[in-house]
């Protein structure tokens, strides 16, 4: 309910509930100028440099970072470029390839490490769902 009614007043666009998972984990549901990892990701959803380049999005990283609406549309302009079908293993969710690939790049999906940072948004997933 709570993460709704931020969100509801910080977005002027609609989040899936994968990326509202994917808030809920990064930054608990924050906005604005949130730092992380040695500040080199930054913004609700913990974006990095690259990854932000890699998105395509116009603006600085990592000022544009910084606003909840720009941080959506670069998770889904990464994700147009890296989350391709043909690029998803067999048995994998799409959901689990897209936030493997948020925490881990590219190749996040074929990483063991990426696995912690899965297991905590399909919980989060799972928490909207039974609401």
């Amino acid at each position: 309910m709570i993460t709704t009614f931020i969100a509801s007043i910080a977005l002027s666009i609609d989040m899936t509930p994968l990326e509202r998972a994917i808030w809920k984990v990064e930054t608990n549901c924050r906005t604005g100028e949130i730092w992380g990892d040695n500040h080199t990701s930054a913004g609700a959803l913990q974006i990095g440099a690259l990854y932000f380049q890699d998105s395509g999005i116009k603006g600085k990283w990592p000022q544009a970072v910084f606003d909840l609406d720009t941080s959506v549309l670069c998770f889904r302009g990464y994700m147009k470029r890296y989350a391709k079908p043909h690029r998803i293993p067999e048995g994998m969710s799409v959901e689990e390839f897209k936030a493997r690939s948020h925490v881990g790049g590219p190749r996040g999906p074929f990483r063991k490490s990426s696995l912690p940072h899965w297991n905590k948004v399909k919980a989060e997933l799972e928490k909207a769902n039974n609401e």
